[in-house]
């Protein structure tokens, strides 16, 4: 996304700069992981619930579940975003 604030954030700095907006670019890519990985957890957990086992892993209606609720939790993690 163009209007990311990561990459405005970046946008006129080079790799390994300590600036504070890059700081604040790292910190934002570290919270949105952790967001990320929480909402998974609460997606697996829905489709476990809705399919009766207590902590199974149900890829197919976790997907369903994030997709319901508008996160795209389950994007690629290979785009380094």
């Amino acid at each position: 996304m163009t209007d990311d604030i990561v990459a405005r954030l970046r946008q006129t700095h080079w790799n390994g700069c300590n600036c504070v907006g890059c700081e604040a670019a790292d910190e934002i890519e570290r919270l949105r992981a952790e967001r990320d990985e929480a909402r998974r957890g609460l997606c697996y957990e829905v489709a476990a619930w809705v399919a009766g086992f207590k902590h199974s892993t149900h890829e197919a209606e976790s997907r369903a579940e994030a997709e319901r609720r508008g996160w795209d939790c389950f994007k690629e993690e290979t785009d380094g975003k």
